[in-house]
């Protein structure tokens, strides 16, 4: 004689209880909002109405003869000038674009790479990886390159050589879809690159300086996650474990590497 119950069915159509809660638990990164992507976008917007403004008003002339010099009163990169105490030039250069085209196509990588990186990231962490990043691009460019330069590229570069970095560390965790992105971010790099070796009028050191900044910075800011401590049915969001001190340690040693790579610049950095 058995003992079991007999089992108990529902109306055809109608998910029982039993079976809701048994779906199997999923997880998901949860993402930052891009406003501080968005900042950046808009202060590279104001200070190019600024430029094409004054240019306007001083010079009745709207990208002329007089834009360089323009760019120049604004801070675009210098050797000569740096090298005579406008170090802040190294910064204003990073949010000045040298027409209109040079702009849309700086503003369309921080559109496609910020949303990626302050996402994942985090609001601070962008920001130091874009300003450092960017930072390191214009030592280099003032290292190696006599020529007056300006653009946020070498921020790009930091953010495409932070996303390349991030996406290789995960690669097995985020699948097809994971790799898809990583395979895409080294070919736009190596087209970059080789871009930048081929054309006359491109600041590729300013590139490479960015590239390697903001790979450097990204190996102290790569975040960590784990399961949560209650798994639930259905969707759940990993948890990012932080680490603030040692993320503000290492910004510290990646500025004081920042600065010592000025230094050592001031001694090699050819002139016009």
């Amino acid at each position: 004689m058995s003992n079991l119950v007999p089992e108990a069915h529902a109306p055809r159509g109608e998910a029982t209880p039993v079976t809701e809660a048994f779906q199997p638990p999923s997880f998901y990164i949860p993402l930052a909002k891009p406003w501080v992507s968005r900042t950046f976008i808009a202060i590279n917007l104001l200070v190019f109405a600024a430029t094409v403004l004054y240019e306007l008003i001083v010079y009745r002339n709207m990208f002329g003869p007089n834009y360089i010099e323009v760019l120049y009163i604004f801070g675009m990169k210098s050797n000569f000038d740096i090298l005579n105490g406008e170090v802040w030039r190294l910064f204003t250069a990073m949010f000045l674009h040298i027409g209109a085209v040079h702009l849309i196509s700086n503003l369309i990588g921080l559109l496609m790479l910020g949303p990626i990186i302050e996402g994942h990231f985090g609001h601070w962490r962008f920001a130091v990886i874009y300003l450092l990043g960017g930072l390191l691009g214009s030592v280099a460019s003032f290292a190696f390159s006599p020529a007056l330069s300006a653009g946020a590229s070498g921020a790009i570069f930091a953010l495409l050589g932070s996303t390349v970095l991030y996406f290789y560390r995960f690669r097995e965790n985020f699948g097809k879809q994971g790799r898809d992105i990583l395979q895409s971010m080294v070919v736009v790099l190596v087209l970059n690159l080789f871009v930048g070796f081929t054309a006359n009028n491109v600041d590729n050191w300013g590139h490479i300086g960015g590239l390697v900044g903001g790979v450097i910075v990204t190996l102290g800011m790569l975040p960590h996650y784990r399961l949560p401590d209650t798994i639930t049915p259905g969707r759940q969001p990993l948890v990012r474990e932080r680490n603030v001190v040692r993320e503000v340690a290492w910004t510290i040693v990646c500025a004081v590497l920042l600065i010592l790579s000025f230094w050592f610049a001031t001694f090699t950095t050819p002139l016009r």
